[in-house]
């Protein structure tokens, strides 16, 4: 299989994992929601307060822009953002394997999209990466700024939390916590993600350095 074969198969396989794991986790929490006593709006605001659904709706999407030109996926065609997708998922499958998955038992489908949304999906988008783009454009300079589209989802996710005590993750729960525990935990996962942020940046500038000399 030549290199733009084996790209857009892989773009299509990261286009249909997403839509299938994300359409399959919608179908079956919504209604799971609903059967706990929440109405059709608060389901909905619940469903997509989670990182994992957001981020990996983002890389849908990217691998979207990738097949399709229209205009408003220019900034998810853009290759810092991709860059900074990549740290991300690796954050989200490594958060759920450590801290999530230890107090979190599904069964059935909601096993089979955990898996899907948490490993199958990261692992994937990082291999489209590194195969698939190209490389060298993205500096170290580029952390700090990666960090912000994180941020402000904990700034909704704790003005949310202050108003409706639900919160999407544990580690942030302030109601149980305390604020400074939180916070705490906070700066560890922005740290553990600053950390991704490089080693993705190295990876980037060293694939760069290959492809110059081959």
């Amino acid at each position: 299989m030549n290199q733009p074969m084996l790209n857009r198969a892989l773009t299509w396989t990261g286009l249909v994992l997403g839509l299938v794991a994300l359409g399959l986790q919608f179908s079956i929490s919504i209604p799971a929601y609903m059967a706990n006593g929440m109405g059709l709006p608060a389901a909905l605001v619940q469903f997509f307060s989670f990182f994992t659904i957001l981020t990996n709706i983002t890389i849908t999407l990217i691998y979207l822009s990738a097949l399709a030109g229209w205009s408003w996926l220019n900034w998810f065609r853009a290759p810092k953002t991709r860059a900074m997708m990549v740290g991300v998922m690796m954050l989200v499958m490594i958060f759920y394997h450590v801290l999530l998955r230890p107090i979190w038992q599904p069964e059935g489908l909601f096993l089979v999209c955990d898996y899907l949304l948490h490993y199958a999906a990261p692992i994937l988008f990082a291999l489209w990466w590194g195969v698939t783009q190209k490389h060298g454009t993205v500096d170290y300079a580029d952390a700090p700024a990666m960090l912000v589209p994180p941020l402000i989802y904990l700034a909704y996710v704790m003005a949310r939390g202050a108003l409706t005590n639900a919160y999407p993750y544990p580690t942030l729960n302030a109601f149980e916590l305390g604020y400074g525990q939180v916070a705490l935990n906070v700066v560890m996962v922005a740290i553990g993600l600053s950390i991704l942020y490089l080693i993705t940046i190295g990876i980037d500038r060293a694939l760069a350095r290959r492809l110059a000399t081959s």
